[in-house]
């Protein structure tokens, strides 16, 4: 029986990641676990817990047939301290999400949801991150259309695997599944903010600061995730844990860098 780690960033509780859990349930063959932070941790990034204890307690999730953990920790550290100490064995298969939101682009910097997943192949472990790109405004959200195509998607990956240090980032348009056009693979765009700080003064007197700010349009070709999510298409992008730029290690040796 294969086993999966279901995370995300939005916490134990959240609709997204229980409408997974539930769907990834109906395969027969599965072992489906849960683990996550106990709150929202959106755009926490990659950061880990070292200079505090993490408190793992198991949570009552109605109707799920395994175990379900909340964490005191960062997103990474829910996916971390699952893999190496909570479960009762090494996952097949690491899945972050459904985020409440879209990660595309260079957002996937920021994003809990793609660092929960990375920590599975850091740790040699497939994995996938899964949003759904709903507004911010939205009041409620329907994560079945997510829930199903990331199901589909996890058998084929449990099938054929990834190559080492990969991760499939997915993004699904928040429209009716009648209404989305397909599924395009596709490269990392960019998504630029117009970044504002907004000045507040405590009652006591110390200043602080409220980020705040929207999206820049920014121009991204048809191969990117961005405009597939913008052009009705559930995006499926191929990342990989090594960042180095290659084409350049040559042109820097020849810089004759020294102390």
């Amino acid at each position: 029986m294969a086993l999966v780690l279901l995370t995300n960033d939005d916490g134990i509780f959240a609709p997204g990641i229980q409408a997974l859990r539930a769907r990834m349930e109906q395969i027969p063959g599965l072992e489906v676990w849960a683990v996550a932070p106990d709150r929202e941790r959106s755009a926490s990034g990659h950061a880990i817990t070292m200079y505090r204890p993490l408190f793992p307690m198991r949570v009552d999730i109605p109707g799920a047939k395994a175990p379900c953990f909340s964490v005191t920790g960062t997103p990474a550290d829910s996916a971390k301290l699952a893999i190496e100490a909570l479960l009762p064995r090494r996952p097949d298969l690491v899945i972050s999400g459904i985020n409440r939101g879209a990660n595309l682009g260079t957002d996937i910097f920021y994003s809990g949801t793609v660092a929960a997943a990375l920590e599975g192949p850091i740790l040699g472990i497939p994995a996938i991150a899964v949003s759904l790109d709903t507004p911010n405004s939205a009041a409620a959200t329907d994560y079945a259309t997510a829930a199903d195509f990331t199901a589909q998607l996890a058998l084929r990956v449990l099938e054929e695997g990834l190559p080492e240090g990969t991760l499939l980032n997915v993004n699904v348009p928040a429209l009716p599944r009648s209404a989305i056009k397909g599924v395009r693979v596709t490269k990392v765009g960019r998504r630029v903010y117009r970044d504002q700080w907004v000045r507040r003064v405590h009652p006591r007197g110390q200043e602080y600061y409220w980020l705040a700010g929207e999206l820049a349009e920014v121009s991204n070709d048809r191969e990117s995730d961005v405009a597939a999510v913008e052009a009705g298409y559930i995006s499926v992008t191929p990342v990989h844990l090594d960042l180095t730029r290659y084409d350049q290690i040559e042109r820097l040796r020849q810089w004759n860098m020294s102390l």
